[in-house]
């Protein structure tokens, strides 16, 4: 603001001192060069006005100042030329760029009347049209005409008429300036004078070329500087960034002074123009005049009928306030509309209720401020409402002045009361209500731990999704995820922590889906995807990868690092039949089951032959638990001898089911099984219990035979928190030593959840007893934590046994093995040897303890109790030389 004023007191100074030394210098080049200087001047105030005041739109200024220099470029010239020549004539380069000013400088002031008002006014534009055409026609009768018809070339009366035309150009831009509603700021009142003086002064331009009297330091020069003058204090007041703001709606109001013009310019100006005419002898404007009269009669009669539509608006509006004093207490929104759905009117309760001032509201389209998505239904509704009268109440969003969103319920009505004509709507507020029903929906049809769909909602979108593949002509594809071991988790952890994995599970599950893809819970630890638009049954296949992908991630819960894995089932709807989605989630299933008996930790496509599998899967699973009951299950053991002397130091026991119809059953096909379905538990404590007892009562009848027994514990045993309790009850109930039991562990339980693991480990050691890492080597333990754990015995699978013969390279894991437990101080067995050389290596090696059908195969009780008073027979003689076995 500071700065505009200083250049303000810079610039009035700076060209009143240029226009009084032009006025009172001769004509010469240094006059001419002084009022170059001023429009010079001029063109650099609008250009600091734009830098200082900043507009929001500096285009229309900067025309106006390009107008400006276009004028300063032809003054140069022609003041020149005429300094030079001295013969009052303007050069056709002059003439050129003054007649390209007043393009620029119209321009600039249309832009600012489209601005001022972007929605156009009638009002306005009929008193601009009133105005330019009075003027315009004295401008042709007594400027144009006569330059016309003075004996010039025609290109010299074209150029000479282009000045009164491209003044009546000005002159209406002008007119309609002054008619328009806006504020009347110092700027605007600024630029109105100038445009004003430069008519005077092209008028007076005008008339002296015609009469031949023009001189430069004339009267039309003093109009010039003074619009000069006063555009350049217009650029730098700060009032110029208002010219382009828009103005009020509101129909223009006709002022006493307006009136008084209007009536002027429409009944007294063509009689006068008449009788001076008819005085000087021209009467060839008759025809012109009565067709001018004729406009502006009929342009006057426009405007009267505008004014009185305007005093049928003021009737309007006292009946709209009226009747605004009625409903002002009302608790609902009364809104009326027009006919475009503008709102006219409506009721203070709409602040309180959706939180809109009522004048942020009023006269603005009633669509704006519904949802995109409720919008076109309430426009149809408003299509219909002329025929139905009212109608049902209906719901919409409603925007709130932060952006957010409230529900409300509008009851519409179409009313016609005499001028009015519209849609009378009362609304209120139903977002609590709205809420309440989500809330109610989302819990009937959400799992409410994970937030996913539930079985039902995801039920009912497979069958949508069933129904609407042949319009898309795309399948879609069922997949459904059981979490491997999740027992083992929440038994261990409680069900505070699985609740929090299946939370965890849930979000990543959902993290591997499109938007258009459904991801549900189903109960427990069961998952369900569907995958819409598939082309190819093949492309349901990275989802499942990605899915089981997302599990490797360990999960943080309660503080302990988690590793679950899961199993898929893919099930793709068939395309020659409609399946309906039960069935599409059975035949999942049963790809589930099938991908966890071929190991777990993948996916599986469904395939009708799978049936057959699964039924027999659920036969052994109910045959198994009957014999569990009934306690068909037998103990084998199998020696475990010591190389060096070949004594008998231990047994491992192992089981087996004799099945009363199908003979014996191998343990690779019931032990996944009994620990797929957690049978695995009751199972292995009946095995505890029956071994500790067995190999307590041998070390009873034999005094000083100091016999161990090996007892495997599956990954769920281990996890089960009642394990620790299980293996004291058996030591106690059987007067076993703890340290004559082996507890055997595999690999993999280390990999479930370390922290569990180590915890159950570290509680069982504290008993006493001793614990075997069993099929070291062929899983996915970590060496370094090997370190950590209370293992006393690690055991050779058969694998690495088999090509201990066969050269060092073939022997190299054995070895290893060997050369880690050294160094651990751990001790070996080393399990399947079947062939003396297998024995001799291993003991040259380093391998004390060996098991295998070279010594024995597993044998119940009774057979191996008729051998144990037989000392076993060394292996390796004094000279090197194998021995014949046990078996």
């Amino acid at each position: 603001m500071r700065g505009t004023s200083s250049g303000t007191r810079f610039y009035l100074p700076a060209c009143l001192v240029l226009v009084a030394v032009y006025f009172a210098l001769p004509d010469s080049l240094l006059r001419a060069g002084v009022w170059a200087a001023f429009g010079t001047l001029v063109v650099a105030a609008i250009v600091v006005g734009i830098a200082r005041n900043r507009p929001p739109h500096p285009l229309p200024w900067l025309l106006i100042a390009v107008s400006q220099a276009s004028t300063t470029v032809g003054d140069t010239i022609g003041y020149g030329a005429e300094m030079t020549a001295g013969d009052g004539t303007v050069p056709p380069l002059a003439d050129l760029w003054y007649l390209l000013s007043y393009p620029f400088l119209g321009a600039g002031l249309l832009i600012f009347i489209r601005r001022r008002t972007p929605e156009g006014d009638r009002s306005a534009l009929l008193d601009g049209m009133i105005v330019t055409i009075g003027l315009g026609l004295v401008s042709w009768v007594f400027l144009i005409q006569p330059v016309l018809t003075q004996d010039l070339e025609m290109s010299e009366r074209m150029v000479a008429a282009a000045y009164p035309a491209a003044d009546l150009l000005i002159l209406a831009v002008c007119a309609r300036l002054w008619a328009d509603r806006g504020r009347r700021a110092a700027s605007f009142l600024l630029l109105l004078g100038a445009l004003v003086s430069l008519l005077i002064g092209d008028t007076l331009y005008a008339v002296g070329s015609v009469v031949g009297t023009w001189q430069p330091g004339g009267l039309a020069d003093v109009f010039y500087a003074t619009y000069g003058l006063a555009l350049g204090v217009a650029a730098l007041r700060p009032s110029m960034v208002e010219l382009d703001r828009p103005v009020s709606a509101e129909p223009t109001k006709i002022t006493t002074l307006r009136f008084g013009t209007l009536q002027a310019l429409s009944s007294l100006l063509v009689p006068a123009v008449v009788v001076v005419q008819w005085t000087r002898g021209g009467r060839e404007f008759l025809p012109l005049v009565g067709i001018v009269a004729a406009v502006l009669f009929v342009l006057v009669l426009v405007r009267m009928a505008g004014l009185i539509t305007a005093l049928h608006e003021l009737n309007r509006q006292d009946r709209e306030n009226h009747f605004h004093r009625l409903t002002r207490q009302a608790s609902d929104v009364i809104i009326i509309c027009d006919l475009y759905g503008v709102v006219r009117y409506l009721t203070p309760a709409i602040e309180r209720v959706f939180g809109w001032p009522e004048e942020a509201v009023r006269d603005r389209a009633l669509l704006e401020f519904l949802h995109p998505d409720d919008a076109g239904r309430l426009g149809s509704l408003f299509r219909l409402l002329p025929e139905s009268g009212t109608t049902t109440p209906m719901r919409c969003r409603v925007r709130t002045p932060t952006g957010d969103w409230l529900h409300g319920e509008a009851v519409a009505t179409w009313l016609t009361d005499g001028d009015v004509r519209g849609y009378l709507l009362t609304a209120r507020n139903v977002t609590d209500q709205v809420r309440l029903e989500e809330e109610l929906t989302h819990q009937a049809f959400h799992d409410s731990l994970t937030g996913l769909a539930n079985r039902a909602l995801f039920l009912e979108r497979v069958t949508h999704g069933l129904e609407r593949r042949s319009q898309v002509h795309r399948n879609l594809a069922v997949l459904l995820l059981d979490l491997d071991d999740f027992k083992t988790v929440n038994d261990s952890l409680g069900p505070a922590a699985g609740d929090e994995l299946l939370r965890a599970v849930g979000e990543r599950v959902k993290g591997c889906l499109r938007t258009a893809d459904t991801a549900a819970r189903l109960g427990g630890d069961e998952f369900a995807l569907l995958v819409e638009e598939i082309g190819d049954p093949a492309e349901a296949a990275p989802v499942a990868t990605r899915v089981l992908a997302a599990l490797q991630k360990p999960f943080v819960v309660h503080g302990r690092e988690v590793v679950v894995h899961g199993s898929v089932g893919i099930a793709v709807a068939d395309p020659d039949r409609v399946p309906d989605a039960e069935e599409l989630l059975r035949n999942a299933d049963v790809a589930m089951y099938t991908a966890k008996q071929e190991g777990k930790d993948r996916y599986n496509f469904y395939a009708p032959s799978m049936h057959a599998g699964l039924i027999k899967r659920l036969d052994l699973t109910a045959e198994l638990r009957t014999a569990i009951d009934r306690r068909d299950f037998q103990v084998h053991y199998q020696p475990i001898v010591n190389l060096p002397d070949g004594s008998l130091r231990g047994v491992e026991a192992l089981v087996r089911w004799p099945h009363r119809t199908r003979g014996l059953v191998s343990p690779v096909e019931f032990i996944p099984l009994a620990e797929d379905t957690g049978l695995i538990v009751p199972l292995g404590a009946d095995v505890l219990a029956e071994a500790c007892a067995q190999v307590a009562q041998w070390r009873r009848e034999r005094p000083g035979f100091d016999m161990t027994v090996s007892v495997n514990l599956s990954p769920r045993q281990v996890n089960d928190p009642g394990v620790v309790r299980l293996v004291r009850d058996a030591l106690t109930a059987t007067d076993l030593e703890p340290r004559a039991l082996c507890l055997e562990i595999t690999e993999s339980v280390l990999t479930e959840d370390g922290q569990i693991a180590v915890e159950r480990l570290i509680a069982l050691k504290e008993l006493g007893v001793r614990l075997a890492v069993d099929d070291f080597g062929t899983g996915y333990s970590s060496l370094s934590r090997l370190n950590q754990l209370p293992i006393d015995i690690l055991k050779i699978p058969k694998p690495f046994v088999d090509g201990v013969t066969e050269g060092p390279t073939a022997s190299a894991l054995a070895r290893a093995i060997l050369e880690l437990s050294s160094a651990l101080e751990l001790a070996v067995v080393a399990e399947g040897i079947e062939h003396p050389e297998q024995a001799e290596v291993l003991y040259n090696l380093g391998c004390r303890l060996a098991q295998g059908y070279h010594f024995g195969r597993p044998a119940t009780a009774a057979d191996l109790e008729r051998r144990l008073p037989e000392p076993v027979k060394s292996v390796v003689a004094a000279g090197g030389e194998p021995l014949t076995s046990l078996a």
